[in-house]
């Protein structure tokens, strides 16, 4: 399901839950055309206090259908220790609570979503879905991907993702962030204690 409508939580609504009296789910519409953005902010992730009995706290999201949905919520010490931050040029990758396109690890690789690949390297896209094939462009460069292979076609020449592969989920596509870097001659670092991913050009 592509979620482009996200719940704006009310202050009110956010100070109870995140209070521990997250009885209820207050819903609000805020329409978005992206579910990412960058900024110089350290990002928060979602969490809540759990409930007085113990619950999840929750969040309310209503998708592009108009459907409402809860999502539950981490306690603060599991969302720190889950996050994975992705810093570009000294921008922090930002996601929308909901929108399942948190960054994650996978078998050593950070993954982040394919628009957010694009946007932070200046990718045009062309997707094609009898293939699964990704067609990224840039400048003069051609990099061709497939859903869940590894092989690489860089201006013709094939290179390989050495662990993780591109892949879907929470129908956001996915790629191994780093390999591409790599590629483009982009300065790669990561932070194990904050594990953050830090990209310079």
């Amino acid at each position: 399901m592509n979620i482009k409508r996200f719940i704006a939580i009310a202050v009110f609504a956010a100070t109870a839950v995140l209070a521990g009296a997250g009885m209820y789910t207050a819903y609000a519409e805020e329409e978005r055309t992206e579910y990412f953005f960058w900024s110089d902010a350290l990002p928060i992730p979602a969490y809540a206090t759990p409930n007085e009995d113990g619950t999840s706290g929750k969040i309310g999201i209503i998708n592009e259908d108009g459907e409402k949905t809860e999502l539950e919520l981490p306690d603060y010490e599991e969302a720190i220790k889950n996050r994975v931050l992705v810093l570009v040029n000294g921008k922090y990758l930002h996601t929308v609570a909901g929108s399942g396109a948190d960054p994650f690890i996978e078998d050593g690789s950070t993954m982040i979503p394919l628009r957010a690949v694009a946007d932070a390297f200046g990718f045009e896209i062309e997707w094609e879905q009898s293939e699964e094939k990704i067609t990224l462009t840039r400048d003069s460069k051609t990099i061709i991907l497939y859903i869940g292979k590894p092989e690489i076609s860089v201006d013709g020449d094939t290179v390989y993702f050495e662990n993780a592969v591109p892949l879907i989920k929470n129908d956001r596509t996915f790629l191994p962030v780093r390999k591409l870097a790599e590629i483009l001659d982009i300065k790669v670092e990561w932070d194990d204690d904050t594990r953050t991913a830090a990209f310079s050009e």
